[in-house]
């Protein structure tokens, strides 16, 4: 069961409502992970698996430019010892963690922007 999250930043920047990791049906195939694009001034999930596992890299959907996704992948053996809003195992080998902690705020460019879960979806 995936995680719903958004994100908001001092400066008064809100994200939509994020559909993240994976659901059901997609169980494998999917794996959504929060993005953001500075160009563009949005967070936005996208899925970061492909047929040959995980993608170098994904795509702002409105400029296309490579965009950079929040949290950290790690070994699925990494003793994950800090608090983080959303976690999600990806295949059996690695594992994603996203910190609860202030993140990169593409609006205003400054390490104010936090994660708040709101919910599950399948």
């Amino acid at each position: 069961m995936g995680s719903m999250i958004q994100s908001q930043c001092k400066c008064g920047y809100e994200s939509d409502e994020l559909y993240v990791g994976g659901g059901m049906m997609d169980m494998g195939d999917k794996c959504e992970l929060p993005f953001y694009c500075d160009d563009c001034e949005i967070v936005i999930s996208r899925n970061i698996l492909n047929e040959k596992g995980i993608k170098k890299s994904n795509r702002c959907p409105k400029c296309r430019k490579t965009i950079k996704y929040y949290g950290q992948i790690v070994s699925e053996e990494t003793e994950y010892q800090e608090n983080f809003t959303f976690d999600w195992g990806i295949g059996l080998e690695k594992r994603y963690y996203l910190k609860e902690e202030l993140h990169h705020c593409p609006k205003c460019k400054k390490d104010k922007l936090m994660f708040y879960s709101s919910g599950c979806w399948d």
